[in-house]
């Protein structure tokens, strides 16, 4: 009976082990893309290249020396990325530039995708990231404004029998950028969950009817020896 029992425990983890194992090599390979919306708010120009690799947002007016405050993404190509690994670092380049109260605009939409060639040809919408700037006043003092960030994260992807979830991160949400300063926010990861494919399951049903029979022989056959003790 406890003979049985280690088979069919052995037999179960046995087959579970095969799923990881069969996924092991999979690996992303292609580019972000992406593009701000257009609001139409004044002082604020939206530029957006045709195929996505690059986008820009920048907005206000100018104080003398000084820039319009922007949000700017270019493509990150990636190549062979595993489960874990960033995809891109540095989604976004943030300037603040010390431009006049009331001039710029407070907030700015992202669309963020991913075009894979690897292992297969396909386009993902990751999603709408949303930007909110609090432009601060500079006198007497200058002021570091504050930039906040929202998103929902992407559902999964069935791809090649395995389920890629796609994490955008940017840590903290709320961050402040002194002025005339240039911060690099946000990156990409992906985590891979394997599938079990149909053979698999088969193979598990397989085990555990050969399991089922084996324990009933063997119950039945002792059965049979305590009836002749």
């Amino acid at each position: 009976m406890h003979s049985i029992s280690r088979y069919f425990s052995a037999a179960v983890v046995a087959v579970l082990l095969t799923l990881p194992v069969a996924h092991a090599q999979l690996t992303l390979t292609g580019h972000t893309s992406g593009s701000f919306d257009d609001l139409g708010s004044p002082n604020t120009m939206v530029v957006n290249a045709a195929d996505g690799s690059s986008a820009s947002f920048s907005t206000g007016i100018p104080v003398s020396g000084s820039v319009q405050s922007s949000i700017k993404f270019a493509r990150g190509n990636f190549a062979n990325v595993g489960s874990g690994e960033p995809i891109q670092v540095g989604l976004f380049t943030i300037v603040n530039g010390m431009t006049v109260i009331g001039s710029g605009q407070q907030t700015a939409v992202f669309n963020l995708g991913l075009e894979l060639t690897g292992p297969e040809n396909l386009s993902l919408s990751i999603g709408t990231i949303n930007f909110h700037i609090d432009h601060t006043p500079n006198l007497p003092n200058l002021i570091p404004d504050m930039f906040a960030v929202s998103f929902k994260q992407p559902p999964p992807v069935l791809i090649q029998n395995t389920m890629v979830r796609f994490h955008v991160n940017v840590d903290p949400l709320d961050f402040p950028v002194d002025e005339n300063a240039t911060v690099k926010k946000g990156d990409i990861t992906a985590t891979f969950t394997p599938v079990p494919e149909p053979s698999t399951y088969a193979m598990g049903a397989a085990v555990l009817l050969l399991s089922v029979a084996a324990f009933r022989r063997i119950r039945d056959t002792s059965t049979m020896v305590g009836q002749f003790a």
